[in-house]
């Protein structure tokens, strides 16, 4: 009776797997693996149509097949994709591969909070641990042997792993993870007969707390991890620390990406995948094909956004602009301002100039919308504006000191310095005098909650402000530094904003900004938060002395 239970789970979903696509086409087959983040620990089903982009991501995918480890000793089952209380990147990874291909999918599920490579996913130590690789074997072969059961031809297309956390934090442990990681695949593709299998290595976010107290230990773990891409050329890198991150209630970045980070990842893992299908999004061209909209007989005032996570546009969602009354229009570009963009630390960059406007990052704007507008209709045709941002919703103070962190990987200032030379260089060759106008600087939410680097921002940032006048040959460059709101989770916000106002007594160059005035929400401005304090920022430049 089990038996036929199980049979007739399998047909009912196959045959509408296969009825929603062309018959003829295999099953193509994906295992996901890891532990705790790729279990989906503290991302919750009832909250995903909390994020607009993402509204009805949490309904059944009646053309998608799904199985999991079992409990125990119980035999796996295929049904549909549907999640259940916490969930996991499959949810949008399925959803952005049948956007771009309507072959059937199925997804392998093994992941298991707290484990290791050293042990628990282990080849050669199957007693070790939970004894997750022969586990995952048998589920696998199984759930391959039922497929073919039904009359299903299928292949197994790659494995999308994240882990890693419980490797990095053992001293004995994390400088043999390479080691551990190359073995693990090796015996996949050869248990598996496999010897093509690609593997998806998704990034410990340095947004979370590993990110911060543990960085030491997440920069081993990530060498080891680029010891294994160097040697494998079936293995692609999956970028996640520009994803959304959960934050505890006590201001204190998470352990987990959480819901919005998860439904983030999956479609993180779908680009890393259609990329190795050279079936990636096509991007879009939205520069000047017929030349940039500035008149060369006047100075280009270039402005410069910079900073973290309100920077760069957490929870502000471009599909929310039109309901903002008297900000429709930002949601479509601005023709008349050029913009170039460096975004997640270079996850997603702009290939020249382009209209300001909504990029496509995440479904995520942030302030410089807002800004260009503002500075467009009080300048009007007096001076030419162009605007350029450069961000990293993951880093944290030390990532930005020009003298460079002992994670070297992470210094994030000489490409923030070449990118305002290179924007520089190029409206000079294309026959414009530009005038670097001011630097706009939201403070690090990365900083305010980690004690450590609270002590050191005000030091941090006045040897960065140096560091840019100098560079740039602007010992009067203007700053303008935009407080924490008081509302936010964040911890130490009024010592955070303290340590600016100090500065700006410090600096006539230096104007805090304040937002306390701002609509906010739980961790960040938000939509409409975003874009007034898009408009607050150019108030302040034009409101100087």
């Amino acid at each position: 009776m089990k038996l036929l239970a199980l049979l007739t789970t399998i047909a009912i979903a196959a045959t509408g797997l296969v009825r929603a696509a062309d018959a003829h086409k295999p099953v193509r087959v994906f295992l996901f693996a890891g532990q705790s983040n790729m279990v989906g620990s503290d991302a919750h089903t009832d909250r995903i149509d909390d994020y607009p982009d993402f509204r009805g991501a949490g309904s059944a995918q009646d053309d998608v097949l799904y199985t999991s480890l079992p409990a125990g000793e119980s035999e796996s089952a295929w049904g549909v994709l549907a999640p259940s209380g916490a969930f996991g990147p499959e949810v949008t990874f399925a959803r952005a591969l049948k956007a771009q291909d309507d072959s059937p999918i199925a997804i392998i599920k093994s992941a298991i909070g707290g484990t290791t490579v050293a042990f628990d996913w282990n080849p050669e130590a199957p007693e070790a641990g939970q004894r997750l690789y022969p586990r995952t074997l048998r589920l696998v072969q199984e759930s391959l042997r039922q497929l073919g059961n039904r009359g299903l031809s299928f292949r197994l297309e790659g494995v999308m792993w994240h882990q890693g956390e419980n490797d990095m934090l053992d001293r004995r442990l994390n400088t043999n993870y390479a080691a551990g990681l190359t073995r693990l695949i090796a015996r996949f593709r050869k248990d598996l007969n496999a010897p093509e299998l690609k593997w998806f290595l998704g990034e410990i976010s340095e947004k979370g707390i590993w990110g911060m107290d543990h960085r030491g230990h997440l920069d081993v773990l990530r060498r080891q991890q680029d010891q294994v891409l160097r040697s494998d050329p079936l293995l692609r890198w999956v970028p996640t620390s520009h994803l959304a991150f959960e934050v505890m209630g006590n201001g204190q970045p998470h352990y987990h990406f959480g819901t919005q980070g998860q439904l983030q990842m999956g479609g993180a893992f779908a680009n890393a995948f259609l990329e190795s299908m050279e079936i990636a999004r096509a991007a879009t061209a939205n520069g000047f094909p017929a030349g940039l909209p500035l008149s060369k007989s006047k100075r280009v005032q270039l402005f410069v956004l910079a900073g973290q996570r309100n920077m760069e546009g957490e929870d502000a969602f471009v599909s929310q602009i039109p309901r903002v009354p008297g900000y429709e229009s930002l949601a479509k570009p601005q023709g008349g301002i050029p913009f170039r963009y460096s975004l997640g630390g270079g996850v997603r960059e702009s290939k020249g100039w382009e209209p300001l406007g909504p990029v496509g990052h995440l479904g995520n704007f942030g302030p410089e919308l807002s800004f260009g507008a503002r500075l467009r209709q009080k300048l009007g045709s007096n001076e030419s504006v162009a605007v350029v941002k450069f961000t990293h919703s993951g880093a944290q103070g030390p990532d930005w000191f020009p003298q460079g962190s002992p994670e070297a990987r992470r210094n994030l200032y000489p490409r923030f310095a070449s990118f305002i030379r290179t924007s520089i260089e190029d409206l000079t060759r294309q026959g414009y005098e530009c005038t670097l106008a001011g630097v706009f600087w939201h403070t690090g939410e990365n900083d305010t909650c980690f004690e450590p680097y609270l002590r050191k921002h005000a030091d941090w940032m006045l040897q960065l402000i140096a560091q840019v006048r100098l560079d740039f040959h602007a010992p009067g460059l203007p700053w303008f530094l935009s407080e924490q709101h008081p509302r936010s989770l964040w911890k130490n916000i009024e010592a955070v904003n303290d340590t600016l106002r100090t500065l700006a007594r410090s600096d006539a160059g230096i104007f805090v900004v304040p937002t306390a005035q701002l609509p906010h929400e739980r961790l960040h401005f938000g939509t409409r938060g975003t874009l007034l304090l898009g408009e607050a920022l150019a108030e302040a430049y034009l409101g100087r002395p």
